[in-house]
């Protein structure tokens, strides 16, 4: 027993000084935290009077304002009048409008639609029948100069009955004007000036179907628009102003179209049908048939 004592549980000198140094060290290191004296001072009641002024009440009447957060759908809209064919992005995100609805919105009048009643609300895709009925009361449609045009809400909510109904005019689709264009059930600005820059292209339409080719007009909107759509002198196309494209339309065979139009750039517009003749390849036959398919 005592050689087992003398052999583990004695030191030698070397091994009690290193045990001391390690138990010196861990003294120093558990003692060393309270030397150092805390640098921060106290508050003093000027840092602090901000808070008396934060009075939060159980009713919520002075509760700070929180900007709106429109991708959440728990937001309560603010509801004022407005105009769906002007208001901005903002206002109609405030009033309710999922940011999906209003981008919809912005396309349909970027692409000349235009709102001309408030029920038109409801066609936008996307919106939710009781959001469209909600803001419906609210619409204020600009009436355009001029006698009024479509039925709109009056200062109480219901519809003004002193209105009368503008008769939708008949219209030459080669002879109409941009505002003429206009005046026509779902044109707007865009797709009037759309549908005479395509005309100037052909040179003229040959028939109503060509207005359908328009960018921007849909298959139900050229339905709504044929009934009030015509087209002047026979369809025939001008050797003045046609294109190659719509000259071989008419019939014309492309040889001859494309003569026809390099001709007019070269000497200028016809005087008369008969200086068709100055292009040499076309045959007396041939010119016949060719009277009877163009005009000047």
């Amino acid at each position: 027993m005592k050689k087992f004592i003398k052999d583990y549980l004695q030191f030698t000198k070397k091994e009690r000084i290193g045990l001391g140094v390690l138990l010196l060290f861990m003294g120093l290191f558990l003692y060393f935290p309270r030397l150092i004296k805390p640098n921060s001072q106290p508050l003093q009641h000027s840092d602090t009077a901000w808070l008396n002024g934060l009075n939060y009440m159980d009713s919520g009447k002075n509760q700070p304002f929180q900007t709106p957060d429109f991708n959440s759908t728990k937001t309560k809209p603010a509801y004022f009048y407005f105009d769906p064919n002007t208001a901005t992005e903002l206002q109609l995100l405030t009033l309710g409008l999922t940011p999906k609805n209003v981008q919809t919105i912005l396309n349909y009048r970027n692409k000349g639609g235009q709102f001309r009643l408030p029920e038109d609300f409801f066609k936008i895709w996307g919106i939710k029948t009781a959001v469209a009925k909600a803001l419906i009361p609210f619409i204020r449609i600009a009436l355009p100069k001029g006698p009024q045009r479509n039925p709109v809400f009056n200062n109480i909510g219901s519809y003004n009955p002193t209105y009368s109904p503008k008769k939708i005019p008949i219209l030459d689709i080669n002879l109409a004007s941009i505002q003429e264009w206009e005046a026509l059930p779902g044109i707007g600005p865009v797709l009037a000036k759309r549908i005479v820059k395509y005309r100037e292209k052909l040179g003229g339409f040959t028939e109503t179907a060509d207005i359908s080719k328009t960018y921007g007009i849909s298959d139900s909107l050229f339905n709504q628009l044929q009934p009030f759509l015509q087209v002047s002198n026979t369809g025939k196309p001008s050797i003045n102003t046609a294109s190659v494209a719509l000259l071989q339309k008419a019939g014309v065979s492309p040889a001859i179209a494309v003569a026809i139009v390099e001709y007019r750039k070269q000497y200028g517009l016809y005087a008369s049908l008969e200086e068709l003749k100055k292009i040499v390849f076309i045959q007396p036959a041939q010119l016949q048939e060719l009277l009877l398919l163009v005009k000047l």
